[in-house]
């Protein structure tokens, strides 16, 4: 649209991701600091406008200034959706943050089908690049509503205590250091792939329907991946499941780049589904280590890891501008998660270690 080069693109992509996931710890310190309810709707709302009127911006400046604006609503968004997640799913919280993240998933995903599809009918409809992307707004509208009149009467009881950085989140870091290394690595792998593959596909002269459905494909394996890691983590142990998946997927995602399209959606079907099926895993470990503040610790799984990660956007781009090959660039981050692998040999298994003040209470 701004003829941007990979290294453009690269930029672009991670100002939007900066201001997406690590906005999520600043709205979830808040959350459960001011004790914020019902705030689901009103993040979805801010999402939903400024990303179907993208079109419309009429620079680089202003595009991504609806970017940031959009990304400053899902932050909004998910520390409180994922700790209503969480309290609703009792005991089996991987299980139900699972639920929560292949929801997104999925719309993610359809999002990649759909949006090929709102640009054509805009072009049809005599309207500018993206601009049909506004036909999608009632239905964030319609969502936005649903949301704050289920979450009035559904919302995660406030705590008794107000939340506090001191007391229920720098206690707890040295057990969140390993989890918190083995979801940047693994998300710097996924962002990677989700944002340059489907480039690669279109450099190869595929439509934007191709490109659209390598991207599907790898994120919906990834949410269906995300429910089968978290119930089988209850039988095999968290542990397990997150080392035995990081190391069986660099071979699926590097060989990917390079076979047909047909075989490339085959394997990063299953390279996402595998190589993303710890990451419930993960954010419900986080959130047992900080029983204190919920949607803090959901917004360090869901957007601080994914935050740090997003650095590796302008870095794939910049390789690939200086060697003209986007899919070696690409596969520099596909082993990525073996070096996870190792970390993650250092999780618990079960049961999360009991912090300073469970310890003392115990």
């Amino acid at each position: 649209m701004f003829r941007l080069s990979d290294s453009g693109l690269g930029n672009v992509m991670m100002l939007a991701s900066l201001t997406t996931n690590f906005g999520q710890p600043i709205f979830g310190y808040l959350t459960d600091r001011m004790r914020w309810r019902n705030v689901l709707g009103l993040g979805v709302f801010i999402s939903a406008v400024f990303i179907c009127a993208i079109g419309f911006m009429p620079n680089l400046w202003l595009f991504v200034g609806a970017l940031i604006l959009s990304g400053l609503g899902t932050a909004l968004f998910h520390p409180q959706g994922g700790g209503l997640a969480a309290h609703a799913s009792g005991d089996r919280r991987a299980f139900g943050m699972s639920i929560f993240g292949m929801g997104g998933a999925v719309g993610y995903a359809g999002g990649s089908l759909l949006s090929p599809l709102l640009h054509q009918l805009g072009l049809a409809a005599g309207m500018g690049a993206l601009e049909g992307f506004i036909f999608a707004l009632p239905f964030g509208l319609v969502v936005a509503y649903l949301l704050h009149a289920y979450t009035r009467d559904h919302s995660v009881p406030a705590p008794a205590v107000k939340f506090r950085l001191r007391e229920h989140l720098l206690p707890y870091w040295r057990p969140l250091l390993p989890v918190l290394v083995v979801m940047v690595l693994r998300s710097m792998t996924v962002i990677a792939y989700a944002t340059f593959f489907q480039v690669m596909i279109g450099d190869r002269g595929l439509s934007v329907y191709h490109q659209g459905g390598s991207q599907f494909t790898f994120v919906f394996g990834g949410a269906l991946g995300g429910m089968i890691g978290a119930h089988l983590s209850d039988r095999w142990g968290r542990r397990f499941i997150t080392v035995f998946t990081l190391l069986v997927s660099p071979p699926l995602l590097y060989y990917s780049l390079y076979t047909p399209y047909i075989v490339a959606l085959a394997l990063l079907f299953l390279s996402g589904l595998i190589v993303r099926a710890a990451e419930s895993v993960n954010i419900a470990q986080t959130q047992d280590l900080v029983p204190g503040g919920i949607s803090m610790a959901s917004s360090i799984g869901m957007g601080f890891s994914w935050g740090i990660a997003s650095i590796v956007t302008p870095l794939v781009g910049r390789v690939s501008d200086a060697t003209g090959n986007l899919p070696y660039a690409i596969s520099l981050t596909a082993f990525l998660p073996v070096i996870a692998a190792v970390v993650g040999l250092g999780l618990p298994t079960r049961a999360p270690p009991a912090g300073p003040g469970e310890a003392s209470a115990k």
